[in-house]
């Protein structure tokens, strides 16, 4: 808890600020009783009305001077609290976003979402109580058995015994509810990733009638979630109970030892002494219960904290750590070898091909022949196991992430669209891009016409992952979002499947014109996406088994042949 509480340094003032006011409002609070015995003692006993007036304006000053402070302290407690919030989240957010790609692998989208919503709320809900009420209670106690000891030193001794017994009960109680918190946070990471998978599946659940199994496997980590918070609620619910249990028993122990010792003459305490040895009980046990549900949320919090550094000790993107460079398109790869996981198959196996710049080349092969992995590998998303990837004769271990994605322009296999403008979501590829640059993006990449069409045109609202529109629209904005970035590289992979042969076609040729001199890499299952291509690099199960021409493969290549023929069926090219 340590390391997230130390985002909390920044603030220290506010939170200084705010212990100072919160301990004048304690105070305050702890002189009412004991400018009530003097209404007693010295007021009502003696028949004083004017001594009566002169204590009350002292009760009006202290209590004005308590909410005072008390406002004050909490604004500046919320304040740092609100920072301390901000400055977290943030930190969760930008280790996600600079984390390496593999690091993506070992906790899921519900996961990342829970630590960086759910987690951080219940953090920072412990650290308003610790900054705001708690960060009283020692000023609280303290004052209060000073006060308590003038009056009477048997009867403080009262409450320095109950005193105990409350922080025993927070205590077991706590050390109770720990596990079930852990437990319960874990089946929310479980129901939020069953829920996002759901939603990205809906149409598939609901084509193949599957709707009851998926609400089985939903309510199943429901009530477990639910049954671990029940169990952890209902513990937390026994500390109101016995904490006003101690309290009335503290109340007739003074009761009956006062009554006892001032009937004795073993003590000098008066009516109104007891009555604020009362409220000094009274004060104090409540701030100790305010404080007990904070404390028994501070094992929640710890797991919240342990939950949160499991993101932030994730590696970040290592490629971060190289130099810069200018990339002019010549792309080497030598004896490259990528496996997923350590032992297992590679999905890569020793390619070497060699990409000249102002080339436009095609790598084409069935599914799971490895295409899309060397996309990830050229971008270095991920690492070779073996072999090198060389960018104009460097290799690209060498180069930061940074330069290598700012200078090769791609659109990934699965299309992105994100809620916002068309606009928004084309000069994503270019921050601060003119309306004329997009309008050309667009235009190349054959989805000026439809947005033409629209009421709002440029700022035409499209929907969360683009719903509002069709599959062949998502990748042609995606291909103008990649196209309006001026870059030396495009890749294309796999970006052309949901278009018709006729869009395709166009689309091809104008990319043709508009990218003269700059390297294209197609990565691409249709021959007729590849044939035109200054060379062909064929793909079988991870291996490199033949590169060339369309006309020099077609009669050589088996591979290439075989889905030529499933494509044509093997009409002359």
């Amino acid at each position: 808890m340590k390391r997230i509480f130390r985002h909390l340094l920044p603030f220290w003032p506010q939170v200084l600020g705010a212990a100072v006011l919160m301990t004048v409002s304690a105070i305050s609070q702890l002189l009412l009783p004991t400018l009530m015995s003097g209404v007693v003692n010295e007021g009502v006993y003696e028949k004083d009305f004017t001594v009566i007036l002169g204590y009350c304006g002292q009760m009006l000053a202290v209590a004005l001077v308590g909410a005072v402070a008390v406002i004050l302290g909490r604004k500046l407690s919320a304040a740092a609290v609100a920072g301390f919030s901000a400055n977290l989240r943030g930190a969760v957010f930008g280790k996600v976003m600079g984390m390496g790609h593999q690091s993506f692998g070992k906790m899921d989208t519900g996961a990342l979402v829970t630590r960086s919503t759910q987690d951080v709320n219940t953090v920072s809900w412990v650290a308003d109580m610790l900054s705001g009420g708690i960060i009283s209670i020692p000023a609280m106690f303290v004052s209060g058995v000073v006060l308590a000891y003038r009056v009477d030193a048997v009867l403080a001794t009262v409450i320095l015994c109950t005193v105990p017994l409350v922080c025993a009960v927070v205590v077991l109680v706590g050390r109770k509810v720990s596990p079930l918190w852990e437990q319960s946070d874990e089946y929310i990471d479980r129901q939020n990733e069953l829920m996002r998978q759901r939603l990205r599946g809906l149409r598939v659940i609901r084509a193949f009638r599957r709707e009851p199994d998926e609400q089985k496997k939903i309510a199943s980590a429901t009530e477990v979630m639910a049954e671990n918070i029940i169990k952890a609620n209902v513990s937390m619910g026994i500390l109101n109970p016995l904490s006003s249990f101690c309290l009335n028993v503290a109340v007739l122990v003074i009761l009956y030892l006062s009554a006892l010792r001032m009937a004795t003459g073993a003590s000098a305490a008066t009516g109104g002494d007891v009555l604020a040895m009362i409220q000094y009980v009274a004060y104090i046990m409540n701030s100790i219960l305010s404080a007990a549900f904070a404390v028994v949320m501070v094992p929640h919090a710890a797991v919240a904290c342990r939950r949160i550094l499991q993101v932030l000790d994730l590696p970040d993107d290592e490629r971060e750590n190289g130099t810069n460079g200018t990339l002019h398109g010549n792309v080497t790869l030598e004896h490259v070898t990528f496996s997923f996981e350590e032992g297992a198959e590679p999905a890569v196996r020793d390619v070497t091909m060699e990409i000249f710049a102002g080339k436009r080349v095609a790598i084409i092969g069935s599914t799971g022949s490895g295409k899309s992995t060397l996309v990830q590998l050229l971008l270095g998303f991920r690492r070779p196991g073996s072999g090198r990837i060389l960018l104009d004769g460097r290799d690209s271990l060498e180069l930061s992430g940074s330069c290598i994605r700012g200078q090769i322009s791609c659109v990934l296999q699965k299309t992105a669209v994100y809620a916002g403008t068309i606009r928004e979501n084309v000069a994503m590829g270019k921050p601060g891009a003119t309306e004329e640059e997009v309008w050309r993006a667009l235009d190349i990449a054959q989805m000026k016409e439809y947005v033409e069409s629209l009421p709002d045109g440029l700022d035409h609202k499209l929907e969360l992952s683009g719903t509002n529109l069709s599959g062949g629209q998502r990748q042609r904005l995606a291909i103008a979002r990649a196209l309006i970035q001026d870059a030396p590289i495009y890749v294309f992979d796999d970006s052309f499947s949901a278009l018709d042969f006729l869009t395709e076609s166009r689309l091809r040729a104008r990319l043709g014109e508009e990218l003269k001199g700059r390297t294209q890499i197609v990565v691409t299952q249709r021959v007729t996406t590849a044939k035109n291509s200054d060379c062909i690099f064929v793909m079988d199960r991870g291996c490199l088994v033949d590169w060339g021409r369309h006309e020099e493969l077609l009669p050589r290549c088996q591979v290439y042949r075989e889905i030529y023929v499933s494509q044509t069926g093997g009409d002359a090219a």
